[in-house]
């Protein structure tokens, strides 16, 4: 299981990776809370790296313009990005499904690659079934999905879909081949959980943030290595996650 943190610069990036992540997701909180950062700030980040510390780009909230997001979906790609994240608000399965097939084919000839993201708490602004996501990411051959949380009120990913449903739907995904990445406002609270459902990704903000403020604060390397060692010691079974579980459905091995 991959640690991908949210960072908005290089300083921020460097804490990250620093601290242990596998993965910084290049964003800027400024639009949407999930928005696109600067072509120049990927590349900065991107560049910083070697290869195998995988650098995301978010483009969080897109509109339903087809050509408008495949350009953008080509710019991360001629930027070096290890991959690029789709999300929708406001948009009917049909139109998103058409943007991420526009996206995939303006990836031709790049190595990065496609996520399909849904927002766990679309029911809040009408939008895409996060339970959609799977069955999107197939028809729209990307290859891997996200379920994230758009709105930051202090609810998290759990607060709107149940571990169950969310085990159910990472391991259809990974039945099909695509990656899998669990977000949304999540806490070292949450790791039991997210161990069991077993996500490739886990991705975190706020969780490793100076004060713990995804917004005012800042990516601590500290904090970041405090939250890679407490999964690690769940993922080798030094915590036992499944201590109290009486569901056989969540001790399904993955």
């Amino acid at each position: 299981m991959m640690l991908m943190v949210s960072v908005q610069n290089l300083e921020e990036a460097r804490e990250a990776v620093a601290g242990g992540a596998d993965i910084v997701d290049v964003k800027n909180l400024r639009e949407m809370m999930v928005g696109s950062n600067f072509p120049p700030v990927v590349r900065e980040v991107r560049d910083a790296f070697p290869k195998h510390i995988h650098v995301s780009v978010t483009l969080g909230v897109v509109p339903n313009q087809a050509g408008t997001v495949a350009m953008a979906v080509y710019g991360a790609g001629a930027l070096g990005a290890t991959s690029v994240k789709v999300g929708f608000v406001n948009s009917d399965y049909e139109t998103a499904l058409r943007i991420l097939k526009e996206s995939r084919r303006a990836l031709d000839g790049f190595d990065t690659k496609l996520i399909a993201a849904t927002f766990a708490d679309s029911d809040l602004y009408q939008g895409i079934d996060p339970k959609l996501v799977v069955k999107l990411g197939k028809e729209s051959k990307s290859d891997g999905i996200l379920i994230d949380t758009l709105v930051k009120d202090g609810r998290n990913l759990f607060d709107f879909i149940g571990e169950k449903t969310l085990k159910e739907l990472v391991l259809e995904a990974k039945e099909a081949g695509m990656s899998t990445a669990l977000s949304g406002a999540l806490k070292v609270a949450n790791l039991h959980t997210l161990v069991r459902i077993n996500p490739d990704i886990v991705g975190v903000r706020g969780a490793v943030c100076t004060r713990g403020d995804r917004e005012k604060g800042a990516v601590d390397s500290v904090a970041v290595a405090s939250l890679r060692g407490e999964l690690r010691q769940r993922l080798t079974g030094a915590v036992d996650v499944f201590a109290g579980v009486d569901s056989p459905v969540l001790r399904v091995p993955s």
